[in-house]
Order: C-alpha cells, then structure tokens, then sequence
C-alpha cells in the first residue's frame, strides 16, 4: 500500500503508536495531570477533577511533545485531525484494535507510572504547558497584523447634503 504524501505515513505512525508501553510518555502525562489539576484546585480547591475536555487537550498535546521528540518527526495536531477526519475509513479498523490493547494493558501501565521519578524533561514540559508557552512541535500561529498593506483613497470625499447649501454655486456668482 502506497501513501500519497510522506506526512501521511508520520500520521499513521502517530496512529498506532503504542502509549501504553511508552513509559516516559505515562511518566509525564502523569505529572502534566497531577500539575494541572493542583493549578485548578489553587483557584478553586473544590474542584476535584480536570474537566473532560481541558484533559483530552492536555494528552493531545503532550501526545504530540512525546512523539516528536521520541522520533524526530514533526506533526501538527490541527493537520492530523483533519486528516483523520477525512481518511476515517482507512484507520477505523486499526483504531478499534488498538482499543481493546488499552483497556486490557491500562491498569499495568497506571500502577507503573506512579512509582518512577520523573525527569528534568517532564518538568520542562509542564512548565511550557502551564506557563501558556510554546510547545515544541505545535504549530504557532503569530498574532500579527500586516501595516502598509491597504490603499490609500484617491476619489475626494463627498459633499453631505446640509454641505451642499454652504458651497456657493457658479449660478450665484453670475447674478
């Protein structure tokens, strides 16, 4: 099976990578969520867990820190969606499998993850999270505007009407 582009192979990696058995990606996550979770409660200490959505962010993107640093490729997560989105039949079958592999290994890699220490690496990463700065691997966008780019106005303005009374016309002048 051929592949039209050489990106759409990085996705497919990215696809079936095996996270379970990635212990320094379980290692970090671990950390990123427990971090995380410790800021939210700063500010509400009712808060109890991390909402679904704000957690599936964070995997994403540590997902995406962990496999570009781990194989040297690069892959933006923007990209990768819509290219799920639109090959979804492709891969409906491998990530079904892959399904079933997690919650049959997720309890050994949950009780593993908690006893290692963790690394300076890990640390770094949930800084660059929670500081709001950029990840590497993520695609920035800048928040810039371009000056200089419009045209300048070459008609002259128009006359309003309570305007066109001041304005003394050549008929008036005649007379």
């Amino acid at each position: 099976m051929s592949s039209s582009n050489p990106q759409e192979e990085v996705y497919k990696q990215y696809l079936n990578y095996d996270w379970d058995s990635f212990e320094d990606f379980q290692q970090g996550l671990s950390e990123i969520l427990q971090n995380y979770l410790s800021n939210l409660q700063e500010n509400d200490p009712s808060i109890t867990t991390i909402p679904a959505l704000d957690k599936q962010q964070l995997i994403n993107q540590a997902k995406v820190f962990f496999f570009c640093n781990h194989t040297g490729n690069i892959l933006n997560l923007e990209d990768y969606e819509d290219w799920k989105l639109h090959n979804e039949d492709k891969f409906k079958k491998i990530t079904e499998v892959k399904d079933v592999e997690m919650e049959e290994t997720q309890p050994e890699s949950t009780s593993q993850s908690n006893n290692p220490p963790y690394s300076s690496n890990y640390q770094q990463l949930v800084e660059l999270i929670m500081s709001g700065k950029p990840v590497p691997g993520i695609k920035e966008i800048p928040d810039t505007v371009l000056t200089d780019q419009g045209s300048s106005a070459t008609a002259p303005q128009r006359v309003k009407p309570w305007e066109k009374n001041k304005i003394p016309s050549e008929e008036d002048n005649s007379i």
